[in-house]
């Protein structure tokens, strides 16, 4: 008598037809838990950027982002886009898997081979012999990421928000606490090169730990070509993207100097950090969420709405009132040594403003498996990017870089959603319906506050930033409620985060 083979252990991490059970629920629930641990990382983030601020230089910051502007760019190799395959493709099984995982793994180490041999390479292009250690510690990020690449793409595949958020905040703290004693005892920039090695190394533990997926040797076969295909179009454009992106500390860098770079890269950080915290933690949630809804048009477009006004209903009003306020958060968060990067940080606040929902545009593409146009929407945007990049730092040094890269993101912004959304569930016109309304009422919400601001309360730092972040808050809820068909909106994202919280999440 024969008995049927032993069901396979591991395939629990690859069957995902049990999601589709109330996906509403727990997509808000996984956005609950992953904005809790990053709200949490925010936290331990601004403290510990008041205490580096106080304790580096932004020579210090700017040596360190002369050699990520390079260093991030090898590392979008590490795992060519097949990541993403493992959150959205149907099919999986160990054996695919498990070749993924070793393809990704040599990958890894011939990306970190790469880095070490980039370290001369970076002396001679910024004359900064400083630069050959911090390159062949950020070596180490490249294996660490090819270890947890897979642990990673299947607890997100399966909708495992809790475990992530945990690692998020884990690994946020204990690469954090080390750095600040580093820059207390005086090791200066070596204190920031600790928190981009420890962090995705103390992530890769946890994420072994936490996920018991373990790969088999199985040998890398022809079957690859799948995950490659697939991750082609995504790998190109987040390697286009990054150097686009990069392309503006790059330039600082080699005209200007790490001075200027230094402000410049503190100033982006600290305004993208309540960005990021928000919109990473619900992208992470609404990309697996439409990849599964992508057979259901009306369903994807709803779904997708709801995310939208979500981003925007946060993002939009955060990014209005650090425009009105910069000059002081500036003056708090980082101390006088950094009050001209208070400019900089206005003007990188009107790119800012519409970033995070113009960036639902590779989302869109990736859910539909759309990676081939995704690849060639980066590729144009590369191009639009770096002739603003290149003129605006020609005519206006560092300030006229960083207001030629405002202008060609909204000048681009309707013609890519054109592109980006065509043949997908979503029209550009959902779009612009679905954020009008917050996006109107943040700037409302900024002229009373720019208001309050002129008058020049004779207040010390923190009692003003408080003042205008209460005075602002209520101005920007209060001008909600008069319309009705908003206020009926809120309320229901409220009474569904109520009802989840009564679940105890």
């Amino acid at each position: 008598m024969t008995h049927p083979p032993a069901p396979d252990p591991m395939q629990k991490w690859f069957d995902r037809d049990h999601l589709g059970e109330d996906l509403k629920g727990k997509s808000v629930k996984g956005g609950l838990r992953t904005v809790g641990a990053q709200l949490f990382s925010f936290t331990i983030n601004i403290v510990t950027t008041i205490f580096l601020a106080r304790l580096l230089l932004p020579a210090d910051y700017g040596l360190v982002a002369m050699v990520t502007s390079f260093t991030g760019f090898i590392l979008m190799f590490k795992d060519l886009g097949m990541a993403q395959a493992i959150i959205q493709m149907d099919g999986l099984n160990q054996r695919l898997v498990s070749m993924v995982f070793w393809f990704n793994f040599f990958v890894s180490i011939l990306l970190a081979v790469a880095i070490v041999a980039m370290g001369p390479l970076l002396v001679w292009f910024y004359d900064e012999p400083l630069l050959l250690g911090i390159t062949f510690y950020y070596s180490l990020a490249a294996i660490f990421g090819g270890l947890s690449t897979q642990h990673q793409a299947l607890l997100s595949r399966q909708m495992k928000f809790k475990e992530l958020s945990e690692i998020t905040i884990a690994a946020s703290f204990f690469s954090l606490m080390p750095a600040l004693w580093m820059a207390y005892a005086g090791y200066g920039y070596w204190a920031l090169v600790a928190i981009n090695v420890l962090n995705p190394g103390i992530a890769a533990v946890l994420l072994w730990f936490r996920c018991d997926w373990r790969p088999n040797w199985t040998g890398i076969d022809r079957s690859i070509k799948d995950f490659i295909g697939f991750g082609a179009g995504i790998s190109g454009f987040n390697m286009i993207n990054y150097f686009s992106r990069n392309l503006d500390n790059i330039l600082i860098g080699r005209h200007i100097g790490s001075d200027a770079l230094g402000l410049y890269a503190k100033a982006y950080q600290l305004l993208m950090l309540p960005i990021t915290q928000l919109r990473d933690p619900l992208n992470a949630v609404a990309t697996p969420a439409l990849s599964s809804l992508h057979t259901q048009p009306g369903k994807y477009r709803h779904y997708y709405e709801q995310y939208l006004f979500l981003l925007a209903f946060f993002s939009m009003p955060i990014v209005a009132f650090l425009f009105i306020t910069a000059d002081d958060i500036i003056l708090f968060l980082l101390g006088p040594n950094w009050v001209e990067a208070a400019i900089i940080f206005k003007l990188l606040a009107i790119t800012a403003f519409i970033q995070p929902t113009a960036s639902t545009r590779g989302m869109v593409m990736i859910s539909c498996g759309l990676s081939t146009r995704f690849f060639f929407w980066g590729l144009w945007n590369a191009v639009f990017v770096t002739i603003a990049f290149v003129v605006g730092i020609y005519y206006g040094g560092l300030n006229g870089l960083v207001i030629g890269y405002a202008i060609v993101n909204y000048v681009i912004l309707v013609p890519s959603l054109m592109y980006c959304f065509k043949d997908t569930p979503v029209r550009v016109i959902d779009f612009f319906q679905t954020i009008a309304a917050p996006a109107v009422i943040s700037i409302l919400s900024a002229a009373g506050l720019y208001w309050l601001v002129s008058l020049n309360l004779q207040l010390n730092l923190f009692a003003g930033i408080m003042l205008y972040a209460v005075f602002y808050g209520l101005l920007y809820f209060g001008l909600w409620f008069p319309m009705q068909a908003q206020r009926t909106r809120i309320l229901g994202i409220v009474d569904l985060v109520k009802s989840l919280l009564n679940k105890k999440l």
